[in-house]
C-alpha cells in the first residue's frame, strides 16, 4: 500500500494531518499524524510533497525486540513488547513513526486499509495504491 498525492489538487491545507492525529492519537496534531505535507522548491516554483510510510521495513528490521512486524499490507506494533526505545522512529526516511504519550512505537497502518486521511482531504488530493508486495 501506498498513499499518493494529487499535487495539482493539494492546496496545503493540512487536513489530512489533523484528521490522522485525530484518528490515531486523539488529538489534533500534525506531530503525530503518519503523514505530512510539504512545501518543496523545484525549478518551476514550490510544489506540495506528501511523506508517508513507503513499506521500507526500516522500522521492522532495527526493532530489537521485533515489536514490529509487516502483515502483507501495513505495519504492525506490539505495544506490549515495544520498549520505547526511538530506534524505529531514527531509522524512518519518512520521519512518519514516533512515540506515543505511552513512549511506545507508533507505526503508520493506513487506517488498516481505509485511510482516514482521504476521507477528510476536501480537494480529493490523496489517493490509495494498493500493490503486492
Amino acid at each position: 500500500m501506498k498513499l499518493l498525492l494529487d499535487r495539482a489538487k493539494c492546496t496545503g491545507c493540512k487536513i489530512c494531518e489533523l484528521a490522522c492525529s485525530a484518528k490515531h492519537q486523539g488529538v489534533f496534531s500534525p506531530a503525530k499524524s503518519h503523514l505530512k505535507i510539504t512545501d518543496v522548491e523545484t525549478t518551476t516554483g514550490r510544489e506540495k510533497l506528501l511523506k508517508s510510510c513507503t513499506l521500507c521495513l526500516s522500522c521492522v528490521s532495527i526493532c530489537p525486540v521485533q515489536a514490529i512486524s509487516f502483515n502483507g499490507k501495513w505495519l504492525v506494533t506490539d505495544s506490549e513488547t515495544c520498549i520505547g526505545c526511538g530506534q524505529c522512529v531514527d531509522a524512518c526516511p519518512e520521519h512518519v513513526i514516533y512515540l506515543n504519550n505511552d513512549g511506545k512505537a507508533e507505526t503508520p497502518d493506513f487506517c488498516q486499509g481505509i485511510p482516514c486521511c482521504i476521507e477528510w482531504c476536501p480537494h480529493q488530493a490523496i489517493r490509495l495504491e494498493e500493490k503486492a508486495q
